[in-house]
């Protein structure tokens, strides 16, 4: 129905020449509640900024799929270290771990670790619950990149190309 209201009433109106194809009507957007970017609900509203602009989209969600994993990595290591929760690794395996570990620092010549120090352990347990909420994580970082793409990367994107232009310039 939309193809015959505006595609026809060109083909018809013009000559059968390229040129006169270039009509407005073959790259005009409709409005209304027809348009699919006007009455696209949740994420699909978004699409059509992916489609125009893929890099800063995919520069986004790389960025804020990195923030998410490393700052609740590091929150959760320090949350385990001041809580001390008692978690269930036998002692044999804790040494071991930790002398594996003091080998590995003792190489590039850090201090070593005491025999029975949790910071493996924490290190281990604050990874394995930052990999746990993968799925949570991805679902927040798509949800935010249409925001961190409009506000944070294009802006930082135009920086660099102005600052480019001055230097071609110079």
């Amino acid at each position: 129905m939309f193809a015959h209201r505006v595609f026809l009433p060109v083909l018809r109106s013009r000559s059968r020449h390229p040129q006169h194809f270039q009509h407005r009507a073959f790259f005009h957007t409709p409005s209304g509640p027809n348009n699919p970017q006007t009455s696209a609900k949740g994420w699909r509203k978004h699409l059509h900024a992916f489609r125009d602009r893929p890099a800063s989209h995919i520069t986004a969600f790389a960025v804020l799929h990195e923030v998410t994993a490393v700052a609740p990595l590091i929150g959760v290591y320090y949350l385990l270290k001041y809580f001390e929760p008692n978690i269930p690794v036998p002692s044999k395996i804790l040494e071991e771990g930790n002398r594996y570990i003091n080998k590995i620092r003792e190489y590039f010549g850090w201090p070593g670790l005491a025999n029975d120090s949790p910071m493996l352990l924490h290190l281990a347990t604050s990874y394995a619950l930052v990999k746990a909420a993968a799925p949570l994580r991805i679902a927040v970082s798509v949800a935010m990149t249409p925001w961190v793409a409009r506000w944070c990367v294009v802006p930082v994107a135009r920086c660099f190309e102005r600052l480019g232009n001055k230097i071609r310039r110079k």
